[in-house]
């Protein structure tokens, strides 16, 4: 108890006399996989980033690309982090344009990208790279991820979340994932490059090919919008996701896959918008050539693509029974918000593999060819391991609906 109180008389003479103030004792960072349950857990996401926000180093810096918030809670704790001697830099949506917690954090920050700290958002009917109008819909930044330089004494950390700074559905009042990365020096100066493009704003509706996927050690990141290569936006090429599942192989495993001793490769998709018709189509061939495959997403009956791709996801196959398909509605309290891929067995030739694809990406056609998106991509058997956890979780939440194999959803 002393010398906690010590530690607090010195911090209040630090901030009173203009000194920066200390960085508590914070354990080192390590990777990890965090996750939100509505009803059990709502705030572990943010406790985690709250964590590492009072923790990060003196003089270092902290950077936010996020789509909204209205809740103060992590916004508050950057201002606190700004004036105790932290660099913040954050990038929002337009969404924020004249918001409560904008007019603080630019109070707070300041709106010179040329110093320290400093907040923006992105031009009004566009993201801050995308600038596309597509099927109704406008460019918008929809990033969710934060960028440390030193955490905790750890460099080099990046938060890839799915979840916005919102009580509501899609932040603390939905099924949400966070994967934090630490000491991945690549991947870390991966997004610092896109988060200065992102405060630059230079359009580019093809970003995906001019700063192209990075891969360092486990992990690989992918950064959006992806254009189309033909005169049709929902043209399949040129689909990161269509690559990812054309390289997945059903046999051929000897470790891992399914218990009833074939050992198949088990897929396993969380989506907060599914509206990639193709994509279905490719996870239905696959359980018909023999992977194991499981779906939990939002399921929207007002939106054409997202009934033609549940329409898919649901159809009768063979031996394998269809794909098990676990779903919630729009009008529902509790939505699943999360945007993962788990691959459990053979991919791109090598079996007995575990990878997790996770970040702001839903399989919608805004995410891929509009929208401001990041895509995390890691094998490493413990993360994957805490993914399918929270996937089994998912999957027997309360109020979530079953559909698959010839019985079709209903909302």
């Amino acid at each position: 108890m002393l010398r906690r109180l010590l530690i607090l008389i010195a911090v209040a003479v630090a901030v009173l006399s203009g000194v920066s103030a200390p960085t508590p004792a914070y354990a080192a960072v390590a990777t990890e996989a965090v996750f939100n349950d509505p009803v059990n857990d709502r705030t572990a996401i943010q406790n985690r980033i709250v964590q590492l926000i009072e923790g990060a180093d003196a003089g270092s810096t902290i950077r936010m690309s996020m789509f909204y918030a209205t809740d103060a809670t992590i916004p508050n704790a950057l201002i606190t982090a700004r004036n105790n001697g932290r660099n913040v830099q954050i990038v929002f949506d337009k969404k924020m344009a004249g918001t409560p917690i904008l007019a603080a954090l630019t109070a707070a920050l300041g709106t010179d990208t040329t110093a320290g700290s400093w907040v923006l958002a992105c031009p009004s009917g566009r993201g801050c790279i995308g600038d596309r109008a597509l099927y109704g819909s406008v460019s918008l930044n929809h990033n969710k991820f934060f960028l440390f330089s030193r955490t905790g004494g750890t460099d080099d950390v990046v938060v890839q979340s799915s979840a916005n700074l919102h009580t509501g559905r899609d932040g603390l009042g939905g099924w949400n994932a966070a994967l934090v990365l630490a000491g991945n020096a690549g991947i870390h100066d991966a997004y610092a490059a896109y988060f200065t493009d992102l405060k630059n704003q230079g359009v580019n509706n093809n970003y995906y090919d001019a700063r192209p996927p990075v891969t360092s050690g486990a992990a690989k990141v992918h950064f959006y919008p992806r254009q189309e290569s033909t005169s049709s936006p929902t043209d399949p090429a040129e689909d990161t996701m269509t690559t990812v599942l054309d390289n997945v192989q059903c046999t051929g495993n000897s470790t891992v896959g399914t218990v009833d001793g074939t050992h198949r490769t088990i897929v396993r998709v969380a989506m907060g918008i599914f509206s990639r018709t193709h994509l279905a189509q490719k996870l239905l061939a696959l359980d018909r050539a023999g992977c194991y495959v499981e779906v939990a997403v939002n399921h929207n009956k007002d939106s054409s693509a997202e009934v033609s791709s549940m329409n898919e996801l649901v159809k009768t196959t063979g031996v394998y029974n269809g794909i098990n398909v676990r779903y919630f509605c729009t009008a529902d309290p509790v939505w699943v918000h999360s945007k993962y891929l788990l691959v459990e067995g053979k991919y791109y030739g090598g079996p007995d593999r575990k990878i997790v694809w996770t970040g702001s990406h839903n399989w919608s056609w805004n995410s891929l060819r509009q929208a401001d998106e990041a895509l995390l991509q890691l094998e490493d058997g413990t993360i994957f391991d805490r993914f399918r956890s929270n996937y089994y979780a998912l999957r027997v939440a309360g109020g979530i609906r079953a559909a698959g194999n010839g019985t079709p959803a209903s909302c």
